[in-house]
């Protein structure tokens, strides 16, 4: 069964799991990237100097401490309050070109080689990350609530900010492609649509407004490199806008929340798995942090029997890995996704020498 860690452990969760295999002779970074059989990689960026704590498209964010750490919250929507289209098109969007495309192919084989001895264990293949997160990033640039009462009120606005955005990853992800999309087997897209009890916003929103800029993405990517597949990150309850999401050209569902409403893997998989392939399943919010070693385990075993049914499963958590999971329950994890074998061979590797 392939495994990816998805997001990963946060930082404050991966000290937790250093030290924790540390006393057991294990080095976590070994473990970490051994197990892994998806890398994502995008062309480093070589363009001007941004300014302090702000991104490519104008976001500042600012460290909110949640106690024992720390997140980049949004501190400024350069978006916020504007409803006209026109005031778009003298906004500073940013350069598609501004990043080494040169080195991009040389950067995508190190990540297939792997760290000493990684590609021997298990083969890993590759997810692109400079594909798109076109409505995202909008509702970074505007804030969500605003984002979603003018997808409904204004959406000439938000067609307007979803094409600069989309014809930028466009770009950028023509160009990638074109230094190194024979080595790439996964295309990643993202743009959360779903809550914990239902979707962001209607479907006939979604068709309306959203899809045509996915379908635009999703088709360059697979036209730039046929043999790859569309991944598409969405977190929440999202089963009533699959369709939509397939008709646009996804192929396979990340991040698959089985926590959210109407997520449940028998039910994703007796209506898509013909259709669709799913990355992700396992709950970091209710399964990793609060069952025990054994609960994990026996969770775990059964999303790899359901959504592995016939293929079609890459297993990996919902999304972080929060501190205050228990390191036991990372271990329960890979032991159940990997088998006995490949998990003992994988705790070897890992061992400090």
């Amino acid at each position: 069964m392939p495994f990816s860690w998805n997001f990963g452990p946060t930082k404050e969760m991966a000290i937790v799991l250093a030290k924790a295999l540390a006393a057991s002779g294990l080095d976590w970074e070994r473990l970490r990237d051994v197990v892994d059989d998806i890398r994502n990689v995008a062309p480093r960026y070589t363009g001007p100097e941004l300014p302090p704590d702000t991104d490519i498209w104008g976001i500042r964010r600012r460290s909110q401490s949640y106690g024992i750490g720390a997140y980049q919250e949004i501190a400024t929507y350069p978006l916020a309050g504007v409803t006209d289209p026109a005031f778009l098109d003298d906004y500073p969007w940013p350069d598609p070109s501004a990043y080494d495309f040169t080195g991009f192919r040389d950067q995508v084989i190190a990540e297939i080689s792997g760290p000493d001895g990684r590609a021997s264990f298990r083969a890993a293949k590759l997810a692109i990350s400079v594909c798109g997160n076109p409505f995202e990033i909008y509702c970074w640039m505007t804030g969500l609530e605003e984002s979603l009462v003018n997808v409904l009120l204004n959406p000439d606005l938000v067609r307007s900010a979803l094409d600069r955005i989309s014809s930028y990853f466009a770009s950028k992800m023509t160009q990638a492609l074109a230094t190194a999309g024979d080595l790439i087997d996964i295309l990643y897209f993202a743009d959360d649509l779903g809550g914990q009890r239902g979707l962001l916003l209607s479907r006939r929103a979604y068709i309306d407004v959203i899809q045509p800029y996915h379908a635009r993405l999703f088709g360059l990517g697979k036209a730039l490199a046929p043999h790859s597949a569309a991944m598409f990150h969405t977190d929440g309850a999202v089963f009533d806008v699959l369709p939509d999401l397939m008709d646009a050209g996804v192929d396979v569902l990340e991040a698959v929340q089985t926590d959210a409403a109407g997520m449940a893997p028998e039910r994703l998989k007796a209506a898509y798995g013909d259709r669709l392939a799913f990355h992700g399943g396992i709950p970091v919010q209710s399964l990793l942090p609060n069952a025990d070693a054994p609960a994990v385990y026996a969770e775990c075993r059964k999303l790899v029997q359901v959504f592995g049914a016939g293929g079609g499963y890459v297993a990996a958590p919902t999304h972080a890995v929060q501190v205050g999971t228990p390191p036991q329950n990372v271990l329960a994890m890979l032991r159940a996704v990997l088998g006995e074998a490949d998990y003992a061979a994988a705790v070897d590797a890992a061992r400090r020498e």
